[in-house]
């Protein structure tokens, strides 16, 4: 049965604005629609009756809703859908279906359709403009807040959030009393800016200004207008821009002009022809000029020597970095020329061209005098002017350097002045510092200007004699006894004074400085058991011990492969409290024939033949394997291993530590080295660098034997030491001996005041341990806690079973 629909539904449908269909709900067709639905499809009304709705259905879900109408059938819905027009077009409406019931058994549906695209676009360009504002908002570069006369917030944009660091979490909480509070806790003077706002209650049409100082430093600058509609107020709208780069430019302008006039550095602007233009008070000072002589002047006038291409230098300078930087000397309107450094910076325009530059002047005058002290104090003996030990050092590293096979050697000769003591006995020590100077004038007239004469301190003196063999040394030395043996006249008083001399040749006598003197001290000494007052070379008594030193040297080379020898530890000992903190590694040799054989024999023939290398190399292995064990039992012990200067030289050294400590797994901060102070002064800059790469793998440096040897303050300073070693020498006669007290003591303080471990070598007794610890030694070993141990005895020392007092190795 089909749907009968009755004529006079065309009349009464068909003025209506709004679109009716009716729908059989069975076939899901349109049997009536009136002329407004045609209008709204695109369609006469004669083509819309009997179409199946779906063809009109324009999206999934009106799909899915005309395949099953049952539920609205019984229910009728209200929605806002679309339509799709004859034309293709997307049409949305607001649609209405309900129920119709028109005969028993028959089910309809009437459809009532509304164009709602005006409205549509209506809302669509109203959601524009206000995206637009938005947008407009967020791009100002102030922080916006729209508020009305009650608090309420209308609008603010993210600079708004940014300037204030306003957390998203209160921003999604929508609530306006808790975002006003927030406000008011990050200013830091909340009372003033509470008082501010409720000044804007009061007159809500005036607009105000004030400036605001947050938590944190910031600060911001807020304005704020009344928002008017229809002439009254309605809000208030607030900006706020922060203004602390502003401000702090402000305080850097005013600091500047102060630093500017108050700089202990002279100061001048020139404009783009190198005019003066503004000078500050140091400026006028240090040229002796007032301004109103300065300003206009060249400022290449005021420096000479200028030299024909300073000028292109300066232009080269400024191409490359913007500065030119360069000692001159300053003329001055009264006073001598001086030494100047001078920053000259070009400041240039958008074009690149120069406009202005700025000079910074300081004055070279102190320095200068006191580098020419320093150097002095450095390289001189104060006392009598003559070079010193470290300038000669420099000297015979030098010739040593330069020294090949079959060129010509040099000569050290060594001068010590007979009985001296008994001048500043008698005389005083003032009368006798004038006698040395008169010496040092003495022999300085027997060298050639290629010589080198130096004061050691006290009485005695070391000549340098360049290219020189044994006949040209004993040509000097009879010349200076013969000089020697004139008279001496000083304030009305005649005296005589002799001097007895040593005389060492490289490289036949030695290849080091330390080595040379020290012979040459040897050959000296002879001289004075022989009566004084002459000179001898020294002679190593080679022929008598060569089959001996011969057999040593054999029986040492077998050693290790015969297990003879074997590193003893002996521990060092914090000295106030007792604990260890340190062992040293110490090889003993003990030999089926010669019994135990003393360090001091066998290693200077090491060191003499380089099987020293060889040595070095199996002590530190063994040590670092011992120091290993300690660690795995619970021991975390530095052990401190002795370096020889061949060693050092040796180009794979650092490398083959590294090596050693991988292969045990020891920390590089459980491991020490010693040096000696002579090592240095050997070849300084390349020590210098085998060291400092020691040090950045974490090996720590030690000084051994210190205060016997040359002591520079400089290697010191420079060179990346850790501790000191008082040697036992110094240590022997405490706490009785005056001078011995006064030497630890000064080593003591001189590594507090570097911030250097110092250890004290060779204590034996109670005595001495306490004058240590009472002149604030930090450490000491020897015999008064053990004698150095075999690896197996010191494992069970450390562990605190301690064995009976082992005998002295």
């Amino acid at each position: 049965m089909h749907l009968a629909i009755d004529p006079a539904w065309y009349g009464a449908f068909d003025d209506l604005q709004e679109a009716v269909w009716v729908v059989d709900a069975d076939a899901r067709s349109i049997v009536f629609a009136n002329l407004a639905a045609g209008r709204l499809l695109g369609l006469p009304r004669e083509q819309l009756l009997g179409a199946a709705v779906e063809r009109f259905a324009a999206t999934p879900q009106d799909q899915a809703f005309w395949a099953d109408t049952r539920l609205v059938v019984a229910d009728g819905i209200e929605s806002l859908s679309a339509v799709l027009r004859a034309d293709g077009e997307l049409l949305p409406v607001m649609r209405r279906v309900t129920p119709l019931a028109m005969a028993p058994g028959l089910g309809a549906m009437l459809v009532t359709m509304v164009d709602c695209s005006e409205h549509q676009r209506a809302e669509h360009e109203l959601e524009r403009l206000l995206s637009e504002l938005r947008a407009t908002l967020d791009s100002v570069a102030d922080g916006i807040l729209v508020c009305g006369l009650d608090g309420r917030i209308r609008a603010f944009n993210q600079r708004l959030v940014r300037i204030w660091n306003i957390p998203q979490s209160l921003l999604l909480k929508r609530d306006d009393a808790s975002l006003h509070a927030f406000l008011a806790g990050r200013v830091q003077d909340s009372v003033a800016y509470h008082a501010q706002l409720a000044q804007m209650q009061e007159d809500p049409r005036a607009p105000t200004r004030d400036v605001l100082q947050l938590q944190g430093g910031q600060i911001v600058e807020r304005r704020s207008v009344p928002q008017l509609s229809h002439g009254s107020v309605t809000g208030r709208v607030f900006s706020f821009r922060d203004i602390t780069e502003e401000a702090q430019s402000e305080t850097a302008l005013r600091m500047a002009a102060v630093a500017f006039e108050a700089s202990p550095y002279a100061i001048f602007f020139t404009d783009a022809r190198r005019m003066l233009t503004q000078v500050n008070p140091m400026f006028e000072r240090l040229t002796g000029l007032p301004m109103a002589q300065l300003l206009g002047r060249c400022v290449e006038s005021l420096f000479s020597p200028l030299g024909s291409d300073w000028t292109e230098q300066i232009e080269l300078a400024w191409q490359s970095t913007g500065v030119w930087n360069g000692e001159l000397s300053l003329t001055r309107d009264s006073e001598a020329p001086c030494a100047v450094q001078l920053a000259w910076v070009v400041l240039r325009g958008a074009d690149g061209t120069p406009e202005q530059s700025i000079g910074f002047v300081r004055d070279l005058t102190q320095q200068h005098a006191a580098r020419k002290r320093i150097d002095e104090l450095a390289y001189h003996d104060v006392l009598t002017g003559l070079p010193n030990r470290l300038q000669l050092s420099q000297r015979v590293e030098s010739a040593l350097r330069a020294a090949r096979p079959g060129s010509a050697g040099f000569a050290i000769l060594e001068l010590d002045l007979d009985r001296f003591k008994v001048i500043n006995d008698s005389l005083g020590h003032a009368f006798g510092d004038r006698v040395l100077r008169l010496v040092a004038a003495r022999l300085q007239i027997c060298l050639r200007q290629i010589d080198m004469l130096c004061r050691l301190g006290g009485d005695e003196f070391v000549v340098y004699l360049h290219a020189s063999d044994r006949a040209t040394a004993e040509h000097v030395a009879r010349r200076m006894l013969q000089e020697m043996q004139q008279p001496f006249a000083l304030d009305g008083i005649s005296f005589s004074i002799q001097v007895s001399m040593g005389i060492s040749l490289f490289p036949q006598d030695g290849r080091l400085l330390d080595e040379l003197i020290k012979h040459a001290d040897t050959a000296m000494y002879r001289v004075k058991e022989r009566g004084r007052g002459n000179f001898g070379f020294y002679q190593p008594e080679m022929n008598a011990n060569l089959l001996a030193r011969m057999q040593l040297e054999h029986a040492m080379r077998q050693a290790l492969g015969r297990n003879d020898m074997q590193v003893h530890f002996q521990p060092q000992i914090d000295t106030a409290s007792g604990a260890i903190v340190a062992a040293e590694a110490l090889l003993r040799w003990t030999d089926d024939e010669l019994g135990p054989i003393s360090p001091a024999t066998f290693i200077p023939i090491a060191e003499d033949t380089g099987y020293i290398i060889t040595l070095g190399a199996w002590v530190l292995e063994q040590s670092v394997k011992e120091a290993a064990r300690w660690m795995r039992g619970g021991h975390s012990l530095v052990v401190s291993v002795n370096v020889s200067a061949l060693e050092l030289r040796q180009p794979d050294f650092v490398e083959r530590i590294a090596r050693v400590l991988q292969e045990a797994q020891l920390p590089a901060q459980l491991l020490e080295l010693e040096l000696t102070e002579s090592m240095l002064l050997q070849d300084a800059e390349e020590a210098a660098q085998r060291l400092q790469a020691l040090a950045e793998l974490g090996i720590a440096l030690a000084i051994d034997d210190f205060g016997t040897g040359y002591s520079s303050l400089a290697y010191l300073k420079n060179l990346p030491i850790h501790k000191l070693k008082i040697d036992q020498s110094f240590v022997r006669g405490l706490p009785d001996d005056e001078g011995d007290r006064a030497i630890v003591s000064a080593i003591i303080h001189l590594g507090q005041a570097l911030k250097l471990n110092v250890v004290a070598e060779g204590v034996e007794t109670e005595a001495q341990r306490a004058s240590l610890q009472t002149l604030q030694c930090s450490h000491y070993q020897g015999y008064l806690c053990s004698a150095a141990m075999a690896p197996a005895d010191f494992a069970h020392w450390l562990s605190g079973q301690r064995p009976a007092v082992l005998e002295a190795d």
